[in-house]
């Protein structure tokens, strides 16, 4: 058994999906499969039940995912010591997100449930921040991963910033605005209407794709940049009677005062980002499965 097998299947063991443990592999599905078949051959039986939406794991392959995960977390913390790098006291991971809840009990919380029940010990700190401070704190080292909200992101010494899925986006209008009752929306509707987003310092590049959107549907947003984060926008949206844009993962959670409408296609794809500190124990496996839970949200909307 290769090691790139056993990482492998305990990507589709985590994700149960092909297409999500090769996005967070980033190999192909066909290869992928390929992998995990020569796994099976090799063990003698099927380590996963494959039905049209999705895997479920077997028997052995659920003895093998508590083993092997063991085994990967083992061989980490041999090459760590052997390297001399090696921290004294139980692992700790500091992890900072952009400030919604819903990516916090969607995403963010099960992956770091998911990890901690690898490793022994391991322990979190966590803030939610902007995703400007969150930049600032893995360039001075504060962090070691950060999940980020749509936008761009500069390239850091010793910092792996990867996208850990796409998902439409929705607009955000108060309870008593005009289109508050429609169920979806085109573009071209919001045309002369203000949109309240975030400072670009505390957000920056968040609303590029949703302005090449309008502009290939023939005109300009009228963007408000005056929210220093999401409560803050949605406070001043409420105010001035303005709508915003979000993620349509958060449409199931309650916000008051406003609600959430889908737009018609082809709409705009916004992304999540994932980061972390490519030294730091356990960082890289928590951005993978941070990733994996975030595809696993989307693929159920």
């Amino acid at each position: 058994m290769e090691l790139r097998h056993l990482k492998t299947f305990l990507a589709a063991a985590e994700t149960l999906s092909i297409s999500a443990a090769s996005r967070q592999l980033r190999v192909t599905q066909p290869a992928l499969s390929r992998q995990i078949q020569d796994l099976e051959a090799e063990i003698g039986q099927p380590l996963f039940v494959r039905h049209p939406k999705g895997l479920r794991l077997t028997a052995a392959g659920e003895e093998l995912r508590a083993r092997g995960a063991k085994i990967v977390v083992a061989l980490d913390e041999t090459l760590r010591a052997v390297r001399g790098d090696e921290k004294s006291g139980p692992p700790l991971l500091r992890v900072g997100y952009y400030a919604t809840m819903d990516t916090w009990a969607k995403i963010l919380a099960p992956a770091m449930d998911k990890l901690a029940r690898r490793v022994p010990g391991l322990s979190y700190a966590v803030t939610d921040r902007s995703c400007g401070e969150l930049l600032g704190d893995l360039r001075e080292g504060r962090i070691d991963v950060a999940l980020l909200g749509p936008g761009e992101y500069p390239r850091l010494s010793g910092i792996a910033i990867s996208v850990a899925s796409s998902f439409p986006a929705a607009v955000l209008a108060p309870i008593n605005h005009r289109l508050a009752k429609k169920r979806q929306l085109a573009l071209e509707e919001l045309r002369d209407e203000e949109i309240v987003t975030l400072t670009e310092d505390s957000a920056p590049g968040r609303d590029r794709a949703f302005v090449d959107a309008c502009r290939a549907a023939g005109f300009v947003p009228k963007l408000l940049p005056i929210g220093r984060n999401i409560p803050e926008a949605i406070t001043a949206g409420i105010q001035r009677q303005a709508l915003g844009i979000a993620g349509n993962f958060a449409m199931t959670a309650p916000h008051p005062g406003v609600v959430f409408i889908k737009l018609k296609p082809p709409g705009v794809r916004l992304e999540l980002h994932v980061a972390h500190a490519e030294t730091v124990p356990h960082a890289q496996p928590l951005a993978e499965l941070i990733a994996a839970e975030a595809c696993r949200v989307i693929e159920r909307l």
